[in-house]
């Protein structure tokens, strides 16, 4: 598996991510390229995904970009690492087991290096640090309390390659990010970053940490590659 870092060239656009990718993408898929993971930190960015609703945009003068990854309203930009895998499945196709690997390697990463306590939450895509009293209870069990998505993650497979992927909070801004939106189209959660939770790392540990794993994880997965 090859990883293409755009980090050291700083913030780039969504659009030349998104042009980098799908050129990625039509190579892996037609066997010319090796397993891709894509690496970046974006230009400040609201996309819209292709469960958006209308309700979830708050600031109707936001310029949002409509892409065709599933989930909804989310930002990039500075403080948050993206990872893109672009990966060819093998067949029979299994999205289901596609989108648990990408789930288990961010949670695996974050609690072997951090030791936060993510999970999934069921119905909800992403990996989240939950609410939970003094008695243990979560938020939907008492009503109260808001659970905190750490990695925002949005996948598609076309043609048995995949495409977008893990948007992970570093150490964003939240008095820019997020603002102006419903993020995910969730009014009852919150969005935290490890910053947040009292964690301070760099990017290039946090990329490192989560590319390991997502090596291990998605490997198993993927169609075999024969560079000629």
């Amino acid at each position: 598996m090859r990883v293409e870092n755009l980090l050291p060239r700083g913030l780039v656009s969504y659009q030349e991510a998104d042009r980098i990718q799908r050129e990625t993408w039509a190579r892996v898929r037609d066997g010319e390229l090796d397993h891709t993971l894509i690496l970046g930190q974006f230009e400040p960015t609201y996309t819209a995904g292709r469960n958006t609703h209308d309700s979830d945009l708050i600031n109707k003068d936001l310029p949002v970009i409509r892409t065709d990854r599933a989930g909804s309203l989310t930002w990039h930009g500075p403080g948050q690492l993206v990872i893109y895998p672009v990966v060819r499945l093998r067949e029979p196709v299994d999205l289901i087991a596609y989108i648990r690997a990408v789930e288990g390697a961010v949670i695996d990463a974050v609690r072997g290096t951090w030791g936060l306590d993510v999970e999934i939450v069921q119905g909800r895509a992403g990996v989240w640090l939950r609410y939970r009293d003094a008695a243990g209870r979560t938020a939907a069990e008492q009503g109260t309390g808001r659970d905190r998505k750490l990695c925002a993650i949005g996948l598609k497979v076309v043609q048995n390659a995949t495409l977008h992927g893990l948007a992970l909070n570093i150490h964003p801004d939240f008095s820019h990010a997020f603002t102006g939106i419903i993020p995910c189209g969730l009014n009852d959660a919150g969005v935290t970053s490890l910053f947040e939770e009292g964690i301070e790392t760099d990017f290039d540990t946090a990329a490192k940490v989560v590319v390991d794993q997502l090596a291990v994880k998605l490997t198993p997965l993927l169609a075999p590659f024969s560079e000629i």
